[in-house]
């Protein structure tokens, strides 16, 4: 049996955490788990992002639901010298794991997560999340657990046709970063959406491609960040599979599996 835990970055997220945790928990609730744990592996939670700072996201989730492991932080924030990632204390990822095979235990799996956008820029770490990770499946390969480190929300790229009013149609292809979807939504489809989809969109005999990744909250309504389009009208589906690709191994959202 695997067990999979989640990397996660709340960036964009900071004045919309209800909502986040409604749509975390709707994905989760769909592939038959319980709503999941989110652990805090941030040095310091002194942050401008409303929803995150000090207790304010404990406090919303509960203690059941929440845990702050500040050893799994990066030294650097705070102290400013040295190599720009230091796990404050690296051993503390066994018992991340073992956090992790005990929530399994009851069909919970966890978040574990920081403020950073992406966990990789160009291949290479840009998060220290990322390199928690590397811990955590490092561990495990140490004590033989089929483990899987996964950037939330998981899955496998699909691609996905959209019907979008003809002012959204031409806002997206203006180049808008996100497309609307409002707020009638079913949150576990579009939430649960793996980064690197391909969301093909319609409105009328138009049609258009763009990498996409899960649903986030926004003042208009939900909407799909845009990752990826091309300047060039004519670029078909092919170009965008392999795009698609690309950012998903420059930014390190696939899965990774202990050894």
């Amino acid at each position: 049996m695997t067990t999979t835990l989640f990397t996660w970055g709340y960036y964009g997220w900071g004045n919309h955490t209800p909502k986040l945790v409604k749509a975390v928990d709707a994905v989760e609730t769909s592939r038959g788990f319980q709503p999941p744990i989110f652990v805090d592996i941030r040095i310091r939670r002194s942050v401008r992002a409303a929803g995150f700072t000090g207790p304010a996201f404990e406090r919303l989730l509960g203690q059941d639901r929440h845990r702050w492991m500040k050893s799994l932080g990066n030294k650097f924030i705070e102290t400013r010298t040295g190599p720009n990632i230091q796990i404050a204390d690296p051993t503390a990822a066994d018992k991340l794991l073992n956090f992790a095979i005990e929530s399994a235990g009851h069909k919970q799996r966890l978040l574990f997560f920081c403020s950073c956008q992406w966990p990789r820029c160009d291949g290479e770490i840009a998060c220290h999340r990322a390199t928690v990770a590397d811990l955590v499946l490092k561990a495990a390969t140490e004590r033989a657990l089929h483990v899987k480190v996964v950037e939330w929300p998981g899955g496998d790229p699909k691609r996905i046709d959209l019907e979008v009013t003809p002012k959204d149609f031409t806002a997206v292809k203006k180049g808008r970063l996100t497309v609307p979807l409002g707020e009638r939504v079913d949150l576990a489809e579009v939430a649960g959406l793996s980064w690197s989809s391909i969301a093909t969109l319609h409105s009328g005999d138009e049609t258009l491609h763009r990498v996409v990744g899960p649903a986030i909250s926004q003042t208009s309504g939900w909407v799909l960040p845009v990752l990826y389009w091309s300047f060039d009208p004519t670029s078909g589906l092919d170009e965008y599979k392999k795009e698609a690709q690309k950012l998903r191994n420059e930014r390190g959202l696939a899965a990774a599996l202990s050894s």
